[in-house]
């Protein structure tokens, strides 16, 4: 398949998705398809160089945001067949020692989608994760790590999070709130290490209790009451010692007005 068929392609089934009005299964659904069928089979190196040189990003999201459930499907079909061959591409890069590996689409078209809620947790999952290249030692685990484009993976991440949780401020708000916290957290490395590098995919992330993904600390604490009681003390020890003196001092000197009063009536 040549480049010139590939945007051929894309561009028909632009054409016919944007035509279909609703879930009706019209022949532009099937025209859809067909073209779909045949981006599938587009090459590797085609896919990485063209999707990332053109805004074809945008069309995918147009795709997967579709009114249509047929539409939608092999929109995400697509999608995730395309993330996976960037993913190959960049350890690949990787692995021959090249400068710098496969550029994908990552500003002004998949990294936004005009829901700034929506743009705000992709945002917050792309800080997290670009923690990670800073915090693995291992030479053969860093170079694994700066394959991955924290943009890519915060993108289907977020993709996974809206499309099972519904948006931010609906009923699933703490489940939103409890992973980016988890994501983040100082204490918690190894979670966003392995959503970075696929070890824990996004769809697997959202059906993830808290325990599941919090801390070794906060695992530790939730078995051992003790364990819990005596790092906390610990970690809270200078603030509980100056607010201990505080109240030695407030009482020595309530302690001294009372002796001065009592001296004042005698």
């Amino acid at each position: 398949m040549q480049k010139r068929e590939f945007m051929e392609l894309f561009e028909a089934a632009l054409r016919a998705a944007k035509s279909v009005k609703g879930d009706e299964n019209s022949p532009e659904v099937s025209r859809f398809v067909d073209a779909m069928n045949r981006l599938k089979e587009a090459p590797k190196s085609l896919v990485c160089d063209v999707v990332c040189k053109t805004s074809m990003g945008q069309g995918l999201e147009f795709f997967i945001d579709h009114k249509n459930p047929k539409i939608r499907s092999e929109g995400r079909i697509l999608r995730d067949l395309w993330m996976k061959f960037f993913y190959a591409s960049g350890r690949e890069k990787s692995r021959d020692n090249r400068e710098a590996a496969v550029k994908i689409p990552t500003h002004a078209t998949m990294k936004k989608t005009g829901d700034s809620k929506r743009d705000k947790v992709r945002e917050i999952l792309q800080t997290s994760l670009a923690k990670v290249a800073s915090e693995v030692v291992d030479t053969e685990m860093k170079t694994r790590v700066t394959a991955c484009d924290p943009w890519v993976v915060a993108v289907s991440v977020e993709t996974a999070m809206f499309e099972n949780l519904g948006c931010f401020m609906g009923p699933q708000k703490a489940k939103y709130r409890s992973i980016l916290f988890n994501m983040g957290d100082s204490n918690n490395p190894d979670l966003r290490r392995k959503v970075l590098l696929g070890e824990i995919s996004g769809e697997r992330l959202v059906k993830m209790e808290k325990e599941e993904m919090g801390s070794s600390w906060y695992t530790n604490s939730r078995r051992n009451p003790l364990y819990e009681s005596t790092h906390y003390t610990d970690f809270r020890f200078p603030q509980i010692k100056a607010h201990l003196w505080h109240k030695v001092r407030v009482f020595s000197l309530f302690t001294y007005i009372l002796e001065r009063t009592k001296r004042s009536f005698t």
